[in-house]
């Protein structure tokens, strides 16, 4: 596992576009949307975080969009397959991968870019891990859609996940205004903990399932 998981971070790395190009997209949005509009005309604190919601909703979507694709045409998938006769290690390496170079970058970019919704610095840290926290979920859920689609055009990823997304961003906002209201926020957290880690274990097992269709 360690092995495969080092391998994945090595490629990724590598490729300098695939995880560097989301974060600057990311960045460019939270920048864009307050100079496009007249903020003098408008309460930027009360609708700001829902930008951010947007961009991080919109982000994880496209960095996962080709997670499986590149080892799927090169016959790296049916190179693990022989070897490790399960895809589980693989999968759960590749997408750890994705939301440690890209995921956690999310989140500090989010959480930085949050003090315009009026959160204090002191908060920063709660609004990074709950971000992190929604990343993990989003990154494994869009995995999935991408493991779908993965032959088939994206669109079928889309209408399978896209539903599915909708409670995390929800979860994602009532956390926030735990914060902002001062209480909560545990409850909240404790919710998003148990989500992620059940999530993170069981996902790569649909996946892998998914992927061996795929082959056979």
């Amino acid at each position: 596992m360690i092995k495969i998981f080092q391998s994945e971070f090595f490629k990724l790395r590598k490729k300098l576009r695939t995880w560097l190009g989301p974060l600057l997209i990311m960045v460019l949005v939270l920048i864009a949307f307050p100079l496009s509009i007249d903020i003098s005309q408008y309460d930027l604190n009360r609708f700001y975080f829902s930008i951010i919601v947007v961009a991080l909703l919109m982000i994880s979507f496209l960095s996962t969009e080709g997670i499986f694709l590149e080892d799927y045409e090169d016959g790296s998938l049916e190179q693990v397959y022989l070897v490790e006769q399960d895809f589980y290690k693989f999968v759960l390496a590749k997408v750890l991968t994705f939301v440690l170079l890209i995921g956690v970058p999310m989140a500090g970019i989010g959480s930085v870019f949050s003090i315009l919704n009026g959160i204090s610095i002191n908060e920063v840290p709660k609004i990074f891990f709950m971000m992190f926290l929604s990343n993990l979920l989003l990154f494994n859920l869009f995995a999935f859609g991408s493991s779908l689609s993965i032959n088939k055009g994206a669109i079928l990823g889309v209408l399978a996940t896209l539903p599915l997304a909708l409670p995390i961003i929800i979860l994602l906002g009532r956390g926030v205004r735990t914060i902002q209201h001062g209480i909560g926020f545990e409850g909240v957290m404790a919710l998003m903990v148990g989500s992620g880690l059940l999530v993170a274990s069981i996902t790569p097992l649909i996946i892998s399932a998914t992927l061996k269709t795929h082959l056979e």
